[in-house]
């Protein structure tokens, strides 16, 4: 078996509730999330009825619960007579969990993608809710996990339904941070590690095709650009059944984004779509963690200044280096588009916004733990306007960025900058910084502190330096110790 990675907080939160009272916990994320591999560690240790939905009729799905069901208790009744329906089911699992309760223990039922039995079983959830009833009456203690990866179903069927109301802990799993997706490759350098998270995300399953005994080099080779990889293809299935008939729109919405298209209306030009049409698209996308809205941190009320951009790193990565070059890539010419297109753009992808996405994600977790860090602060990124300094005496502005702030309240506590880029950082990079900071909101000389991160380094003069002045310096290193 894969390893298992993470989730800590999320097996936590399930354990807590393990115990002698009905729980029913809600489950849901994207395809390949790790779902199910969560739900196996929970179960491993429990009396339970596991079951996996595929896509099928009710008969041939029944009958397949009942074979769970008699993995879990032996019953000759059953095993003469089959369910026949979902009625029969949850009677026979309400049965099932009198006698947990005789025996006293709990009983655990997960029934993973569920939507997919709602497809074949439309009163399924109603069956359900109406079975709750019986459930607390009796106080019996069963444990019912509803878990499902086709989003749009999911919400329907489950969290816009009247099951929601009877949860007792429900959460979206979500996509691996860059330090849980580096362990998938221990023996690879930290940068190595940050550029395998800037291609393939946190998604579990994608990092597992990677072979973590190879170079960086082959895998990209190997595992991503070669047909008949995984994930050579992976990304057009994965939203074409996350995203049903509307699938092709969905392309070219994320085809436009990954192009560059950061506002409604330039990603519905490019799309071929109305304005007004892009919105319900893009805010599924977004629940997906495939793309995302960004506002300047502390933006004034109804700015205009907020940006769509891919979430995915995957994603980005299949239509950077797969699809742009699928004419070679079809012709088996994975090895020669490596070395001429690929190799010389990867630190350039990876620069933005993945490493500024991990220097951000190491910020977070350092405001209150790390004392060079600020106590509390609020992390996210800023962008706006600033005077252009190659027209002087001019209002000309162009637009400034700084890729790490921290507020408290409205207050300014930390500023950075992040440079991947190849040599020694020594100094160059906080100068930038202190010429932008002085337009961010909040801005305060005596209390926001400056962070420099740094994918090789720094120079010694530039480490005395920042020392003496109380800069934060931290390499791609820092970031995974």
């Amino acid at each position: 078996m894969t390893i298992f990675v993470d989730r800590e907080d999320e097996l936590e939160a399930l354990d807590e509730r393990w115990g002698s009272r009905f729980q029913l916990a809600l489950l849901w994320g994207r395809r390949r999330v790790g779902k199910t591999r969560l739900l196996d560690e929970f179960a491993a240790d429990k009396p339970r009825i596991v079951f996996q939905a595929d896509e099928g009729t009710a008969t041939e799905q029944l009958g397949r619960l009942t074979d769970r069901i008699l993995a879990y208790r032996d019953d000759a009744a059953l095993r003469a007579q089959p369910l026949e329906n979902w009625d029969a089911a949850i009677a026979t699992i309400l049965r099932s969990a009198r006698e947990a309760k005789r025996d006293g223990h709990p009983l655990l039922l997960v029934l993973d993608e569920f939507p997919r039995l709602v497809l074949s079983a439309p009163r399924l959830p109603s069956l359900l809710q109406a079975a709750i009833e019986d459930i607390r009456r009796e106080d019996l203690p069963i444990f019912l996990v509803l878990a499902g990866s086709q989003i749009a179903l999911y919400e329907r069927h489950v969290l816009h339904g009247p099951l929601f109301g009877r949860r007792t802990w429900g959460e979206q799993l979500p996509p691996l941070g860059y330090r849980d997706a580096g362990r998938f490759f221990p023996g690879w350098s930290p940068a190595d590690r940050l550029r395998a998270w800037a291609l393939l995300g946190g998604i579990p399953y994608y990092l597992e095709q990677w072979d973590p005994q190879r170079s960086l080099e082959w895998n990209v080779t190997n595992r991503l650009l070669r047909k008949g990889a995984v994930l050579y293809d992976e990304a057009e299935l994965m939203i074409k059944e996350e995203l049903g008939t509307d699938a092709a729109t969905y392309l070219s919405i994320i085809a436009a984004v990954a192009g560059g298209a950061t506002r409604q209306s330039e990603i519905a030009d490019r799309a071929g779509l109305e304005s007004r049409s892009v919105s319900k698209y893009l805010n599924q996308l977004g629940r997906l963690h495939m793309i995302e809205h960004l506002n300047p941190m502390n933006a004034s009320e109804g700015s205009r200044r907020g940006i769509w951009r891919l979430s995915d790193h995957y994603l980005r990565a299949w239509f950077e280096f797969v699809r742009a070059n699928r004419t070679d890539l079809e012709a088996r010419r994975a090895s020669e588009v490596f070395r001429g297109r690929v190799r010389d753009q990867l630190d350039h992808f990876v620069s933005k916004p993945a490493f500024e996405d991990a220097v951000r994600e190491h910020a977070r977790g350092s405001v209150g733990s790390d004392t060079e860090f600020p106590g509390r602060a609020n992390i996210g990124a800023w962008w706006g306007p600033v005077p252009d300094q190659r027209y002087p005496g001019t209002r000309r502005t162009r637009e400034g960025e700084v890729e790490v702030v921290g507020y408290e309240g409205r207050r300014l506590v930390l500023a950075g900058e992040a440079k991947w880029s190849h040599g020694l950082e020594d100094g160059a990079a906080l100068s930038q910084l202190r010429r932008t900071v002085p337009y961010v909101p909040g801005y305060d000389p005596a209390r926001t502190k400056f962070a420099v991160y740094s994918r090789e380094g720094f120079t010694e003069r530039f480490r005395v330096r920042a020392h003496a002045e109380g800069v934060i310096l931290r390499t791609v290193a820092d970031l995974f110790a």
